[in-house]
């Protein structure tokens, strides 16, 4: 039962998501002055639909999405004469890409509204790091003498004290012979075993080849101004760093650690039960999550959208149809390949339980 309300509420983000998104495009189209034949939340043969003025408003049966048909988007349509002047690319460039990237936008104002509620409620300001081991890595030191995950350590050649002592003790030992001490249950062991080198800023330091685990401090919220200077900053952080992610995968392709939407399940039934702040995070994370894909320079996103508004603005001349095929085929045949690939790498990481690390 917990799993299908889950399920539920990930769907109702999602389709929320998507309104939002639509809704921005289809706003600033009428704002532009653009005739808005349709708005359909989801794709396919519409489930329900109404008409309001010149618009049809419509659920489809397909959930992968969302769009808004636009009068003259595409160049090969028949556009009655008496609408002509109100076709998409009968509009000045700038109206064209402010109707095309008020979706993303409006994404990225929602991921910011729901960061900044998320820092007046408040969210833990300091971690600490604990004696309990979080993750071992494979082939390390640490799991040649056994240690596992949940294990304590409590002493390193036969010197007890805080974390950061032992820590401190492991590090001035590069590549040396130590005594661990750990603890598990009411047992402890004692095993020698051989430190790694690292390097840390040109300085040689002893490594386990382990994780500590963490707690977190109290929860502590920001004021007014603060959650929103907060929010803010946190969302440019995500920003820079799915930029980065982003980047590296046109120099070192790697899809492993990527997610589709089914992981994004996953993930959002792992924590819908941590409260408010959490689920807040995942609904402000997945909101910029979709409006960065969206703006990704690749037709039929709304950023290949864009990069042909100001190619035709930069050639004074509309792209010819061949090419605007071309290419639209290219970039919807690239994102399927992808999200395929995404949907098998969360679908066999959720068989192996290990779609969270």
């Amino acid at each position: 039962m917990n799993l299908a309300w889950n399920l539920l509420q990930f769907v109702l983000i999602m389709m929320g998501l998507v309104l939002v998104h639509e809704a921005g495009h289809m706003v600033v189209a009428k704002w532009c002055g653009m005739r808005v034949e349709k708005f359909s939340i989801f794709f396919g043969r519409p489930l329900a639909s109404f008409q309001r003025g010149e618009t049809q408003y419509a659920i489809g049966w397909l959930p992968l999405g969302g769009y808004v048909k636009i009068t003259g988007m595409t160049r090969e349509e028949d556009v009655p004469a008496d609408v002509s002047h109100r076709a998409y690319f009968a509009a000045p460039v700038w109206r064209r890409i402010a109707t095309i990237a008020a979706g993303p936008g409006v994404n990225v104002v929602l991921a910011v509204l729901a960061f900044a509620i998320m820092f007046w409620i408040g969210v833990p300001r300091t971690v600490e790091s604990t004696p309990t081991v979080a993750q071992v890595t494979a082939e390390s030191p640490a799991a040649t003498i056994g240690l596992q995950q949940g294990d304590q350590i409590v002493a390193v050649d036969g010197v007890r004290g805080e974390l950061e002592t032992l820590r401190e003790r492991l590090s001035a030992r590069p590549g040396e012979v130590v005594e661990v001490t750990y603890r598990r249950g009411e047992q402890e062991f004692t095993r020698s075993v051989r430190l790694r080198t690292e390097f840390v800023d040109g300085e040689a330091v002893g490594r386990l080849g382990l994780a500590f685990g963490f707690r977190e401090g109290p929860p502590e919220s920001s004021g007014l101004v603060g959650g929103v200077v907060d929010a803010l900053d946190f969302s440019w952080f995500v920003t820079e760093t799915t930029g980065r992610v982003i980047a590296r995968q046109f120099t070192d392709p790697n899809l492993d650690e990527a997610s589709s939407v089914v992981g994004a399940g996953a993930v959002y039934n792992e924590v819908a039960d941590d409260g408010l702040t959490t689920v807040l995070r995942f609904i402000g994370l997945i909101s910029l999550a979709l409006a960065l894909f969206n703006l990704l320079p690749l037709p039929p996103l709304d950023g290949g959208h864009i990069l042909f508004a100001l190619v035709e603005k930069v050639r004074g001349s509309p792209v010819p149809r061949r090419v605007y095929e071309s290419v639209s085929i290219a970039g919807f045949v690239v994102i399927l390949f992808v999200g395929l690939l995404l949907i098998q790498n969360d679908i066999f990481r959720i068989s192996n339980g290990t779609l969270l690390p």
